[in-house]
């Protein structure tokens, strides 16, 4: 009887030792929203994540030499779309549905002025390329306030990639309002169904990411996500256009792109394709 009553005090105090610990702690990523901050990790400068099995990717610095190793179980990546405030609220899409993967896809866009109010609010801008899985995505990414990279009220650029529950960035590199950017994802090389990635832009040091041993990824997006917001003026003003958009495949042919929309109407978010294909496509994103 003691026993028991003992083992039913213990268990008891168990109960509530669970009940009281604090949640993990939650950071944002572009392309999945809110993750626990365990599941993020920093990719030194030059550096890579390398696909060793199904659920174990390795962190590599400039040299190839191991960092660590990072499980992961597969999840969707894409957040949900809502009116106004949380993740992917305007974007543009083509899948590649043909024999031959994409080899390059390029864009160019001007980072917009900062948003006229700021309430701590976050706002992503990206192109994209997701597998036909959904568990995973590379972009090289602009970044308006806070994230599990940092950031603030001003701009940023970093290179992400998502797989399953884990998350990897470059260090964001700070920008400005009118600089150029260019955001390309290439894909180095492949071998049956494993697929060598590396994504940048192209004018600014430090922000390649390179993942190998991945899957083919065959979505491509040109996407505002966005998080916090609570008026239209925690936009920046007029519109991104994403322009010079450019998508060839490994054989060396140009595939025939027409580009899907969707807007946040209600709220004034519009996705427009201006010019439709994949060489030099033009995709405008007003707020």
């Amino acid at each position: 009887m003691y026993t028991s009553t003992v083992a039913a005090l213990f268990t008891g105090l168990l109960a509530t030792l669970a009940s009281a610990a604090p949640a993990p702690a939650q950071v944002l990523v572009p392309g999945a929203g809110l993750r626990p901050a365990s599941s993020v990790h920093e990719v030194p400068s030059g550096g890579s994540i390398a696909h060793i099995d199904a659920s174990t990717i390795h962190v590599l610095d400039a040299s190839g030499s191991f960092v660590k190793a990072v499980t992961h179980t597969p999840t969707k990546i894409k957040a949900a779309v809502e009116p106004l405030e949380t993740g992917w609220v305007a974007y543009a899409s083509w899948l590649n549905t043909g024999s031959s993967p994409i080899s390059s896809f390029k864009t160019t866009w001007t980072v917009p002025a900062v948003p006229a109010a700021n309430h701590g609010q976050t706002v992503f801008l990206f192109n994209s390329i997701e597998p036909n899985s959904g568990n995973a995505i590379l972009q090289p990414v602009l970044q308006y306030g806070p994230s599990a990279a940092g950031g603030g009220s001003f701009w940023a650029v970093a290179s992400w990639y998502l797989v399953g529950d884990s998350t990897f960035f470059t260090t964001p590199v700070r920008t400005s309002a009118g600089a150029t950017l260019n955001g390309i994802i290439t894909l180095t090389s492949s071998s049956g169904s494993s697929f060598n990635y590396v994504t940048s832009f192209t004018n600014i040091a430090g922000t390649s990411l390179t993942a190998t041993g991945s899957a083919q990824l065959t979505w491509a997006t040109e996407t505002l996500e966005a998080y916090g917001v609570s008026t239209i003026s925690d936009y920046p003003s007029g519109s991104t256009v994403f322009s010079g958009i450019s998508l060839v495949l490994a054989s060396g042919a140009t595939p025939s792109v027409s580009w899907s929309t969707v807007s946040d109407s209600q709220d004034g978010l519009t996705t427009k394709v201006v010019t439709n294909g994949a060489t030099n496509a033009q995709i405008s994103i007003t707020y």
